[in-house]
């Protein structure tokens, strides 16, 4: 496992459990191993083969049955102070480990989570990626229609060197792309949200894009990554996809790759 990706998703839960819990109350965590089979386990999703199954069960306020379908999706939240980031963060992380993240919940009652990552009979060395360092500079435009996304990547990418510009909508980032390019005032890259309710999503915004430059390298980023644009973004005029939320690395990645 990557050792500080799984230590997130723990900490979220916990703190999600604790916040489901006001009044106060119990947080039981239990590990056990167990063996995805098609007689004693079956699973929707994992295939067969030994996993570890980790257990978050708390005392807490539990989740409506109407509610429960969309609490992993991004930026659903029913929390005053919240954006929806954290579960939908966790259920990334576990899928990116081949693992699944599945839900308990009777109102009133409490809530249980399931991790399930898999699991070796083997000792096996832990996962650890190179430190990836990227130094741009340039310009950077990104295009989302939720705050928090813009102001934590505008804050990622300057500390990389580049200047940012923000933009809300498809239509403020044609215009803008459009006034630049005739200025001869070059753009190093676009990250576009794949959707953007009510307006112009970045699907369209490329296509338009693609009528004056070929080459600028054009991301696009969503919390829905089985969305075909997503999976095959080069077929969609797209240079590559990047899953929110992402981290810090995985976007150095993305532009040391593409950069």
């Amino acid at each position: 496992i990557d050792k500080n990706q799984i230590s997130q998703v723990v900490d979220n839960i916990v703190i999600n459990a604790q916040q489901a819990m006001p009044g106060g109350g119990n947080i039981l965590i239990t590990a056990k191993n167990i063996s995805v089979n098609e007689n004693e386990h079956e699973h929707p999703i994992l295939s067969k083969g030994n996993y570890v199954k980790i257990s978050f069960m708390d005392s807490g306020i539990g989740i409506s049955k109407k509610i429960l379908p969309r609490i992993f999706d991004p930026f659903f939240t029913t929390k005053q102070k919240g954006h929806g980031l954290g579960l939908s963060t966790c259920y990334s992380i576990i899928n990116r480990h081949c693992g699944s993240l599945d839900v308990e919940s009777v109102l009133d009652e409490g809530t249980t989570f399931h991790v399930f990552l898999p699991a070796s009979v083997e000792l096996s060395a832990p996962i650890s990626k190179p430190d990836v360092k990227h130094i741009g500079e340039g310009k950077i435009v990104i295009m989302d229609d939720e705050d928090v996304i813009l102001e934590t990547t505008k804050d990622m990418l300057e500390k990389l060197g580049y200047s940012v510009e923000c933009k809300c909508d498809g239509r403020e980032t044609l215009d803008f792309f459009i006034a630049e390019y005739n200025a001869k005032r070059p753009i190093s890259a676009l990250i576009l949200d794949l959707t953007i309710p009510g307006g112009i999503g970045g699907k369209e915004v490329a296509w338009e894009i693609r009528k004056l430059d070929s080459e600028i390298p054009i991301f696009i980023s969503s919390g829905y990554a089985d969305d075909p644009i997503m999976k095959t973004p080069v077929e969609y005029s797209f240079t590559a996809s990047i899953c929110k939320p992402f981290t810090k690395s995985e976007l150095e990645e993305m532009l040391n790759k593409y950069l």
